[in-house]
């Protein structure tokens, strides 16, 4: 079974970010999917961050510059789920995540970003 902790995928976010000489300007947790898992987003000074549990192995953490990133949105989850669904251009395409944050840290999260992206 996956990592439902999502204070380890921040930490291994924020070391790895470290390891590269970035600091965290915002974070922000995932929720798993079928199988379970939290990962978590995070907003550098150039780059945008995501670990994520693997089925095998350690987590993966992967980062794309900013110049990649577009627009972020987020829409409530329905009520039963609870938290947001996150939406952000990535290379021009649509990536979705889920988190179990509310809209108004989500919203704290994308205004980090971008601020990050001028």
């Amino acid at each position: 079974m996956l990592s439902s902790d999502p204070t380890a995928a921040r930490a291994l976010l924020t070391g790895r970010m470290a390891q590269d000489g970035e600091r965290v300007l915002a974070e922000l947790t995932l929720s798993g999917g079928a199988l379970g898992g939290a990962g978590a987003l995070a907003v550098g000074p150039e780059r945008l961050w995501l670990a994520q549990p693997q089925l095998l192995g350690g987590p993966s953490v992967a980062s794309v510059a900013l110049s990649e990133v577009g627009a972020g949105s987020c829409r409530p989850r329905p009520a039963l789920l609870g938290g947001c669904r996150l939406v952000l251009k990535v290379s021009g395409r649509a990536v979705r995540f889920a988190t179990p944050a509310a809209a108004d840290e989500v919203a704290r999260f994308l205004a980090a970003l971008e601020d990050a992206r001028r």
